[in-house]
């Protein structure tokens, strides 16, 4: 007797692995590696941590690759450029009093073309439909808000500045979970989701916090699993 024809659902394409948190700590992984090394007198450490720049230099890659906006090319240009002239000083490829004032020189750029670009708006607030979402603030403040009705979540991330993601406007397939990456260091992540929605959190804090304001609801609604860590920062879930 055959047995009887299910109904096929499509699997949810995988989510972008490459998150600031994932390349922040596989940077610390590295370097302390390398420091257990130099205790066992198997390396020296000082040869190896004059790398420390390639820090700086993955985190502009990346803005760079998944950047959504002018600004945020050039704050990734910035830092790759930065990171690769204290690589180089730090090798001797450039002369040590040259880093200081081209890093100024950058920077201040940097500063004057924000200013022109956004004279009066001091928090960048866009709106997307995307599957998945991509935010990133440095010393800066983001409101981003998605209105995606298939959302699969997605990465928000906050260095020193502050990021808030509406998502009470999207929706997720059924039979599907949402994952967001969330991850603040010394700045805050806050999510906003809709009253039906069921929270299940997966973030470590370390010197930092995690807080779910959300209401309690049933059991049918849609799942968002909120993971990542909040170092010295904090994540917040909220209706």
């Amino acid at each position: 007797m055959d047995n009887p024809e299910r109904p096929m659902t499509s699997a949810p394409r995988p989510l972008p692995i490459m998150t600031p948190r994932l390349v922040f700590g596989a940077c610390v992984l590295a370097f302390g590696v390398v420091l257990m090394l130099d205790t066992m007198h198997l390396v020296e450490a000082g040869r190896v941590l004059k790398f420390w720049p390639v820090i700086l230099m993955a985190l502009g890659l990346f803005k760079i690759v998944r950047a959504d906006s002018t600004s945020t090319r050039v704050l990734g240009g910035v830092l790759l450029t930065i990171g690769t002239l204290i690589l180089l000083g730090n090798l001797h490829w450039l002369a040590s009093g040259m880093i200081l004032p081209l890093g100024l020189v950058l920077f201040g750029g940097w500063l004057v073309f924000r200013a022109l670009v956004q004279p009066v708006r001091r928090t960048v607030a866009t709106t997307d439909a995307g599957e998945t979402v991509s935010v990133f603030s440095m010393m800066a403040g983001v409101d981003r808000k998605t209105t995606s009705k298939s959302f699969r979540g997605g990465d928000a991330t906050a260095i020193m500045g502050g990021v808030e993601l509406d998502l009470r406007k999207a929706s997720v397939r059924a039979g599907e979970e949402a994952i967001l990456d969330a991850f603040a260091l010394w700045g805050g992540v806050e999510i906003t989701v809709p009253e039906n929605w069921r929270i299940v959190s997966k973030v470590m804090p370390l010197m930092g916090g995690y807080e779910d304001k959300t209401a309690p609801t049933d059991t049918s609604g849609p799942v968002l699993i909120v993971q990542g860590s909040a170092i010295m920062g904090a994540v917040v879930v909220k209706n």
